[in-house]
């Protein structure tokens, strides 16, 4: 071997290593194809050439995953560099293991517009690596803490054919480059029907930013496309993120029942005007990292602060998002009221519910003393 493929192994061998040291998001749970064994093991990158739509490529099945239809299923995800949260998809493709290069071939059964994988200022502090190097952050265990790494109950369709399948996590992301990310799981469907009807009549992925595919546009929440009937607007989208894709035609209002399904844990929608957010939100707070190029929040004083109105004083639950707050600094933590803050997202704050225990005050998330 000459000493040129000796460099060059050896240069390969390190960016990998780089890249998972690095705080991109991969998802856990379901377990991820390659997420760790498989060569090579799954990357934190977005997709491109070096990790090719659909999956990375990657096909090596560490676990698999029973997805009961009716019901709804967890998915979490380990990393650090959010930024900013997005919008995500939730998938399925009967294609087994996933290699269906056609986006139409993918499914979406669950859509969230904003607030996802995060609701951050930037991206997360970086924590405790997982078991193959990948930095990661710290974890709300719920889909409605800021600053942290959320979970997400995504509900499971009745309708659904039983049978191994491909469960998808795709994600825009909201801060950087226009990039699309995506993980695989390989997953088996029981409880559901022995026919494809319901399935065919999905709408097909969302897919931009890769190779023969849209381009969406500035950043800022994406308002994706033909979303489907099922989801939830975490945040209020930006008007023109769409790019050179198909145009969303206003914001979604998705139902608050999946009418194919018997439980959605996930929670109510959001119609366009009313964001409904649990009470029992267990906000981790933490201060953004400035990795990536990605700033620090400063605090922000609200230049006008709107009524909010609440079902509960004690324990509001609804915030009508038409009652935003204006301010100057992109990122930064508005404080709104006794219940609510807000980040600053192109001179707008959105309200959103502090945790129980928690106050806001001068743009400071912290525990009520």
């Amino acid at each position: 071997m000459t000493g040129h493929s000796i460099f060059t192994t050896a240069s390969i061998a390190a960016g990998i290593l780089s890249q998972l040291a690095s705080g991109y998001i991969v998802m856990n749970t379901p377990t991820s194809f390659n997420l760790h064994s498989g060569s090579p093991l799954l990357q934190v990158g977005p997709l491109g050439d070096a990790n090719p739509f659909p999956c990375h490529g990657a096909t090596t099945v560490n676990s698999v995953t029973t997805l009961t239809a009716g019901s709804s299923t967890p998915v979490s995800f380990t990393g650090q560099a959010v930024h900013g949260g997005g919008s995500c998809q939730f998938s399925i493709t009967y294609d087994y293991p996933g290699s269906a290069t056609d986006p139409a071939q993918w499914k979406a059964i669950y859509t969230l517009i904003g607030g996802c994988p995060a609701s951050a200022a930037g991206n997360l502090p970086a924590g405790s690596p997982d078991s193959s190097g990948r930095a990661d952050g710290p974890h709300c265990g719920n889909d409605s803490g800021t600053e942290c790494m959320r979970t997400f109950q995504v509900p499971i369709p009745k309708g659904l054919k039983n049978g191994n399948a491909t469960f998808s996590w795709s994600w825009f992301n909201k801060m950087g480059n226009r990039e699309m990310y995506q993980n695989c799981a390989s997953v088996t469907i029981t409880g559901g029907t022995e026919d494809s009807a319901f399935y065919e009549s999905l709408p097909p992925m969302f897919a931009a930013n890769i190779p023969g595919q849209c381009t969406t546009g500035p950043e800022g929440v994406l308002n994706i496309h033909n979303p489907g009937k099922y989801g939830k607007v975490l945040e209020q989208p930006r008007a023109g993120t769409e790019g050179s894709c198909a145009q969303a035609g206003g914001i979604p209002t998705f139902e608050v029942g999946n009418d194919n399904s018997e439980s959605n844990t996930g929670g109510p929608s959001v119609s366009t005007s009313t964001l409904d957010i649990p009470s029992t939100a267990n906000t981790i707070p933490a201060s953004p990292s400035s990795s990536a190029g990605f700033a620090s929040a400063s605090p922000q004083t609200p230049e006008t602060a709107n009524t909010i109105t609440t079902t509960d004083a004690d324990s509001p639950s609804k915030v009508n998002t038409e009652n935003t707050t204006s301010c100057s600094a992109d990122g930064a933590i508005v404080c709104i009221g006794t219940h609510y803050f807000g980040v600053c997202d192109h001179g707008v704050a959105v309200p959103q519910l502090l945790a129980p225990g928690m106050v806001c005050s001068s743009g400071v998330i912290a525990k009520r003393k």
